[in-house]
């Protein structure tokens, strides 16, 4: 796949987001930098950024909103139900959960796909809400 000045600068602009945007959300960052970029020119890149696996997309249960990942290795999630923020959580938090299961049922797991909701520490200590 061919790197444009505009898929280099969405590339870019989502790997260096703090959370996982929204293709709007990238939109508005990237006009910054390229301010004749069409939204529909954002989608399409995000698109083939997806299709290349380059980027992931990612759908939150509950949310109508895609939002895309700049991290394509194996990775799971957290959201907050309060921001709807989305923070990952790499898969060696898992690992002795894998070895159990493997153990009780003889399944090796090879993969993750998950997705975990709750409070975030921010959220908690803004509204005070306990766990």
């Amino acid at each position: 796949m061919r790197f444009s000045r505009q898929r280099q600068q969405i590339l870019r602009t989502l790997q260096e987001f703090p959370e996982h945007p929204t293709a709007e959300q990238v939109f508005e960052k990237v006009r910054t930098q390229i301010p004749s970029i069409s939204l529909g020119t954002v989608y399409r890149n995000l698109g083939m950024l997806v299709e290349q696996n380059v980027i992931r997309k990612f759908v939150s249960p509950g949310e109508s909103s895609v939002r895309y990942d700049g991290r394509n290795d194996e990775h799971s999630h957290l959201v907050c139900e309060v921001c709807h923020k989305v923070f990952d959580i790499d898969v060696s938090t898992f690992s002795q959960l894998d070895e159990a299961l493997e153990h009780d049922t003889g399944f090796s797991v090879k993969e993750h796909d998950i997705v975990l909701r709750g409070i975030c520490r921010e959220c908690r200590e803004e509204k005070k809400i306990n766990r």
